[in-house]
């Protein structure tokens, strides 16, 4: 693909994100999505063979950046608790980085094929992993406690709501954020001892 085609590429891509957050998947069209960069329908299927290939390509991208976000944190933290927090940082740095993406990966589950659905669970599940390392290696210092799993559950479902009130201007820097969630669970967790 020629370097002109790449960035036209991504500018659909981006449009279709867009679009998808705003009136849903099933709602925007291809047209849409060519009128929103300029280009005709048809145009389209030169770079996705399908409107769910677009969807599939988006939510690749934000799934993308959490499995980064999760490898960097593991691989920059040496305690325990830094792993939590780095993976909090990192988190709320990839979902409020790419919000429209984001908001489609957390929105339209769906609305995928099971084939395609499985591609984006795969990279779920390296995201999964890696919470639960380091929530494994909380557990064994004492800092969590109890069923790991609901736990990731409950922290990564918090900061994903976080999308919906979460203002970067509204005072609290990310890393504050972060910061006040990993005292919220992880402070809530260890007092109860």
């Amino acid at each position: 693909m020629k370097m002109d085609d790449s960035v036209r590429r991504q500018e659909l891509l981006s449009s279709a994100a867009r679009l998808f957050r705003d009136v849903g998947y099933a709602r925007a069209t291809v047209r849409d999505i060519a009128k929103a960069v300029g280009i005709q329908s048809g145009s389209i299927f030169y770079y996705f063979k399908t409107k769910e290939d677009i969807l599939v390509d988006v939510m690749e991208t934000a799934m993308q950046a959490f499995v980064g976000a999760a490898q960097r944190a593991l691989r920059d933290a040496s305690t325990p608790r830094g792993k939590l927090r780095e993976l909090f940082v990192g988190h709320l740095k990839a979902l409020h980085g790419s919000t429209d993406e984001t908001a489609v990966v957390l929105s339209e589950w769906r609305s995928l094929s099971p084939k395609s659905r499985r591609r984006i669970v795969k990279l779920r599940d390296q995201v999964d992993g890696m919470w639960d390392e380091a929530l494994r290696d909380a557990s064994t210092a004492g800092l969590v406690r109890g069923d790991l799993r609901l736990l990731r559950l409950a922290m990564l479902g918090s900061l994903n709501w976080s999308l919906q009130w979460y203002a970067p201007k509204g005072g609290l820097s990310i890393e504050e954020l972060a910061d006040r969630f990993l005292d919220f669970f992880v402070s809530s967790s260890k007092s109860r001892g």
